[in-house]
């Protein structure tokens, strides 16, 4: 098993996997011309080309197989690109219907079209019309609650200011993938993302949900911003629940490494 994991790293860094930003192909970087008088000068890296490397800090000693997973995913509800009207479940709405967003303590937050507001009741958390983030706090009764979110304008993963980051947070059964944990995914490595960067392949455990609890090692939930789970880059690259997907653990100095990465990428809601 060691020796299939170092082997998936170096087929990485001598570049026949897909790189994290952009290759030296894709900037159209034209091929050194033979000398003519003089030597040519060397070739000097660009920036985009060093970031496309993977980080040569992740130790492959840190990194072990884990079981294939199934992956879903889900995302937070965007007010503004919402049909109020249509079919949701099994409930067709006309788009007059109306619900309140609720606090804890039963302050309205906002009131919604229905259907948009049982989507919010299935991701969890939403970016409203007026441009606030809410996110699932508890139930009272049988009514799900919301509280307002102001750094992680995303949502939040299993407490209060643990932000959910696009394309690189997970879902899972936490007593099997704990809070905070890395996995890579080497599916994912060079999937272009929304913002133009590539992915690194790697993803950091900060939610959970009902579905989860118990449910083992395998099943995750893929979180990918405001890209509906119908539409997003994941579901177009065939990451599907039923097609198990490889998968690795990383620990140690890499993951605080991966983390890094992460922190530099997202800033303030890391």
């Amino acid at each position: 098993m060691r020796i299939l994991i170092i082997g998936l790293f170096v087929l990485i860094a001598c570049g026949k996997g897909s790189d994290h930003k952009t290759t030296a192909q894709d900037t159209g970087r034209e091929p050194s011309k033979p000398p003519v008088v003089v030597e040519p000068e060397p070739e000097t890296e660009t920036e985009t080309e060093t970031e496309s490397r993977p980080d040569p800090r992740v130790n492959p000693e840190d990194v072990k197989r884990i079981a294939d997973l199934l992956p879903t995913m889900y995302y937070i509800a965007d007010e503004t690109k919402a049909n109020c009207k249509g079919k949701y479940g099994s409930v067709t709405y006309n788009g007059t219907e109306k619900s309140k967003i609720r606090t804890m303590e039963g302050k309205v937050i906002a009131t919604v079209c229905t259907r948009f507001y049982r989507i919010l009741m299935m991701e969890g958390s939403a970016i409203l019309r007026n441009n606030i983030s809410v996110n699932y706090s508890g139930i009272v009764g049988d009514e799900k609650r919301f509280h307002v979110v102001d750094r992680c304008v995303y949502g939040e993963g299993v407490k209060r200011d643990l932000c959910l980051l696009p394309y690189h947070t997970l879902a899972t059964d936490n007593k099997v993938h704990h809070i905070d944990e890395i996995l890579f995914v080497p599916k994912a490595v060079g999937l272009v993302l929304p913002d133009g960067s590539k992915h690194d392949g790697y993803f950091i455990v900060r939610d959970t949900g009902k579905a989860f609890q118990g449910i083992g090692a395998q099943r995750v939930d893929m979180f990918t911003g405001i890209d509906p789970d119908y539409s997003n880059v994941f579901q177009r690259a065939g990451f599907h629940h039923k097609k198990p997907m490889e998968a690795y653990k990383v620990s140690g100095p890499s993951a605080e490494v991966i983390k890094g990465n992460l922190r530099s990428r997202f800033g303030v809601i890391y």
